[in-house]
C-alpha cells in the first residue's frame, strides 16, 4: 500500500460477513455523502461520538471534516459500493495535537454507522492510522472515549499497541503507542 500520495490512500478490505468495503481518504466532494451519513447515525452513535446531542452538522463542520491536508490532519472513510457509487458507513481521523511536531501525538477519533458496527469496522480504520502515523513520525495516539464506549476501548485493547488508560469525569483517556 502507497501511504505517498494520501490524497488518493484507497484500500480494499473485507468485513467479517464477508462484503467488500472501500477504504480511502475523504474528499472535498464528499460533503453530501457526509451529511447523508451522519443522517444514518442513530442517537446513541451521536452521543458517542460527541459526548452530547448534536445537531445538524454546520457548513463549517462539514468543511472541518471534507477538506483536510493529510499532514496535521488525516481523515479515512469507509464506504460500501452501491448502485449510486459508493455510500459512507463510517470513518476514523487523527489530528496531530502540535502542529510540526510528532513527537507529540495525535488525536483520534472513530465513527461507525450502527448497522456497521461489530463488524471490525474500527479495527482495520485504526490499523490503516497507524501506518500512516508511523510514515509520517507519530509517536502515538490518544483517544478521549466514553467510559461506558466499551467496543471502543476493546478496539484499541485488541490493537496490539502499548495502551495506558486514564479515567476523569465519566471518561477514559487512551494512550496508544505506535513504536515499532
Amino acid at each position: 500500500m502507497d501511504i505517498s500520495d494520501l490524497n488518493h490512500y484507497r484500500v480494499e478490505e473485507t468485513l467479517r460477513d464477508g462484503r467488500t468495503v472501500i477504504v480511502r481518504a475523504i474528499r472535498p466532494d464528499d460533503k453530501k455523502a457526509m451529511l447523508d451519513a451522519y443522517h444514518e447515525l442513530g442517537s446513541r452513535t451521536i452521543y458517542m461520538r460527541f459526548f452530547a446531542a448534536h445537531g445538524e452538522p454546520t457548513t463549517s463542520e462539514l468543511r472541518a471534516w471534507t477538506e483536510v491536508d493529510f499532514v496535521s490532519v488525516v481523515r479515512l472513510i469507509v464506504c460500501l459500493p452501491d448502485a449510486d457509487g459508493e455510500r459512507i458507513v463510517g470513518g476514523a481521523s487523527y489530528v496531530m495535537r502540535v502542529a510540526d511536531d510528532p513527537a507529540a501525538g495525535a488525536e483520534i477519533s472513530f465513527t461507525v454507522e450502527d448497522d456497521f458496527q461489530g463488524r471490525g469496522l474500527g479495527g482495520k480504520l485504526l490499523q490503516h492510522l497507524v501506518r500512516i502515523a508511523r510514515a509520517a513520525g507519530i509517536t502515538h495516539f490518544v483517544a478521549d472515549t466514553l467510559l461506558e464506549n466499551h467496543p471502543m476501548l476493546s478496539v484499541f485493547e485488541k490493537s496490539g499497541l502499548p495502551m495506558r488508560r486514564r479515567l476523569g469525569g465519566g471518561t477514559v483517556q487512551v494512550r496508544l503507542d505506535l513504536a515499532t
